[in-house]
């Protein structure tokens, strides 16, 4: 059953669906779904979730999961942990969808403190709440905060003082690649 909206001038309707059909949406699977499917999964392996991201379309919904371990994932991995997902996720949905399993990626912003413990001695470039950049080796992380070494600049004569973060005070957190 499809309802016409009224639209006056400069007024919305409450929501919009986009031509996509109520027997599409009750068919697809919520992030919290395969999370638990993924939780599942990796529990009690070496395995973490790093990020999921569901996105839908008319034509089918596009599940991408991230992976890692504190040693790094390797390919063939991914690929068990896809088919793993892919069988139980075959059973949730009856639609069309397309799965991607695989690594973070090195210019993936990092999101979970075991990244941080990860790339220690690695140059970050944090982006704080607040709008402000500190650039530098990342030379401490806990559960809670991590700390940087900022970078000197040419026409400072001694080296800044290291800088501790909260996890709550970042927007985002990006491993800088460097070809030196």
């Amino acid at each position: 059953m499809q309802k016409n909206w009224s639209v006056k001038e400069g007024v919305n309707p409450p929501f919009l669906l986009h031509n996509i059909s109520l027997s599409t949406i009750l068919a697809m699977i919520t992030a919290e779904q395969i999370t638990g499917i993924i939780d599942g999964i990796i529990a009690d392996s070496k395995f973490y979730l790093v990020d999921l991201k569901v996105s839908t379309s008319k034509i089918k919904q596009k599940i991408t999961v991230l992976v890692d371990t504190d040693e790094g994932i390797l390919i063939d991995e991914c690929s068990t942990i896809s088919r793993q997902l892919g069988e139980l996720l075959d059973e949730e949905i009856d639609n069309a969808y397309t799965l991607e399993v695989s690594s973070p990626g090195i210019d993936h912003p990092l999101k979970l403190s075991r990244q941080f413990v990860k790339n220690i001695g690695r140059t970050l470039k944090v982006i704080k709440k607040d709008g402000t950049e500190v650039k530098g080796e990342l030379v401490n992380a806990s559960e809670n905060v991590f700390t940087i070494q900022p970078d000197k600049k040419k026409k400072e004569k001694t080296k800044p003082e290291p800088v501790e973060l909260g996890y709550d005070e970042i927007k985002e957190a990006v491993v800088q690649v460097s070809f030196k």
